[in-house]
C-alpha cells in the first residue's frame, strides 16, 4: 500500500507539472493571437480576454485535475485488498452505498482544492494582463511575467541552459542521494538568481503539484479512519518512505502503533512543517509521504503464517 500510494502521488504531480506546461504555453499563444501585431494589448480586448483564459485553465488544468481526482477510486481497491486477507467480517470488505457516497465526497472536495488554484491564479493572469494593458507594459514583459505566475522559474525559456537546469530539479527533486540533492538546489539558486522576482514561489505550480500530492493522502488517510471507524478498529500504526527531506518527527515515529486518541494527543504538539492537528489528515504536514494503517498485531502474525 505504501508503495502504491507512493507511485501515485509522484506521477500525479508529475502529470500536473506537465499540464501546467502545457497551460502556459496556449495562454502566452492566446495572447499573442490577440495582439494581431500590436505592441500592446487595449484595456477593451483585455477584459474581453478573461472568458478565453477562463476557458483555457478549465480545459486544460481542471480536466487533468478531474481525471487525477477520479483515480482515486484505486486507493480504495488498494484499501480493500489490504484488508481483504484480515480476520474482519465480509461486510467491512465490501463498499455500501454509503461507502460510495462518502468516497464521492471525499473527491468532490478533493477538486475543490484544484479549483480554489484555478480560480485564483485566473485572477492574478487575468489582472495581469489588464494592468499591462493599462500601463502600456510591453508585450514581452507581460508574457514573462504570466509565465512565471504559472510556473515560476520553471517557466518555459528561449534558452536551452535554462531549460536544462528546469529538467534537472523535476527529476531529481525527491533523490535520497544527498549528492543529487546538492545539484538540485544549485540548480534552484541559479534558476531563482535569473528569476529573483519569483524567489518565493508563489506560482500556480507551486500549489497545484502540492494539492496533486496533498489531496492523495488525505482522501487515502480520511477514506482508511472511516472504513476503520465502521470495522470498530482502534489501532494505527505510522508508515511512510522517507527521502533526504522528511521532517524528524516523521523519521521518530515511523512504525509506532497508536490508539486514535494517543496519535491526537502527539499531533497536539508541535514541529516543523506542521499543517494541521488532525493526524489522520494532515500527516506529518505538507507533502508528507506518511499515513497511518488500521493495525493489529495478531495480523502480521496472520501474514507471516
Amino acid at each position: 500500500k505504501i508503495d502504491f500510494i507512493t507511485r501515485l502521488t509522484d506521477q500525479h504531480e508529475e502529470r500536473i507539472i506537465g499540464t501546467l506546461k502545457n497551460l502556459e504555453d496556449k495562454i502566452v499563444a492566446q495572447l499573442q493571437k490577440s495582439l494581431g501585431g500590436e505592441l500592446t494589448l487595449s484595456t477593451q480586448l483585455a477584459i474581453q480576454l478573461r472568458p478565453a483564459l477562463k476557458t483555457l485553465i478549465e480545459e486544460t488544468y481542471l480536466k487533468e485535475a478531474s481525471l487525477l481526482v477520479s483515480e482515486y477510486d484505486e486507493i480504495v481497491k488498494e484499501y480493500q485488498a489490504l484488508i481483504r486477507p484480515l480476520p474482519l467480517p465480509d461486510r467491512f470488505k465490501t463498499l455500501t452505498k454509503a461507502d460510495l457516497t462518502t468516497i464521492n465526497n471525499l473527491k468532490f472536495l478533493s477538486f475543490s482544492g484544484f479549483e480554489e488554484v484555478a480560480n485564483r491564479f485566473l485572477n492574478v493572469i487575468a489582472d495581469n494582463v489588464y494592468q499591462s494593458a493599462v500601463t502600456g507594459k510591453p508585450f514581452n514583459a507581460m508574457v514573462k511575467e504570466i509565465r512565471g505566475a504559472i510556473n515560476g522559474v520553471y517557466q518555459s525559456s528561449n534558452e536551452n541552459a535554462v531549460n536544462r537546469l528546469v529538467d534537472y530539479v523535476a527529476k531529481n527533486r525527491y533523490s535520497d542521494n544527498k549528492s543529487i540533492l546538492s545539484k538540485v538546489a544549485i540548480a534552484k539558486t541559479q534558476l531563482n538568481g535569473k528569476y529573483a522576482s519569483d524567489i518565493l514561489g508563489n506560482n500556480m505550480r507551486k500549489y497545484a503539484s502540492q494539492i496533486a500530492h496533498d489531496s492523495i493522502m488525505q482522501f487515502d488517510g480520511q477514506f482508511t479512519k472511516y472504513k476503520a471507524n465502521e470495522a470498530g478498529i482502534t489501532s494505527f500504526k505510522y508508515t511512510g518512505t522517507n527521502i533526504a527531506t522528511t521532517r524528524d518527527f516523521c523519521r521518530r515515529h515511523q512504525s509506532e502503533v497508536f490508539t486514535e486518541q494517543e496519535a491526537r494527543n502527539l499531533w497536539s504538539s508541535r514541529w516543523a512543517g506542521k499543517s494541521g492537528s488532525d493526524p489522520f489528515i494532515n500527516r506529518g504536514g505538507y507533502r508528507c509521504r506518511h499515513s497511518f494503517i488500521p493495525y493489529d498485531p495478531e495480523w502480521e502474525n496472520l501474514l507471516e503464517d
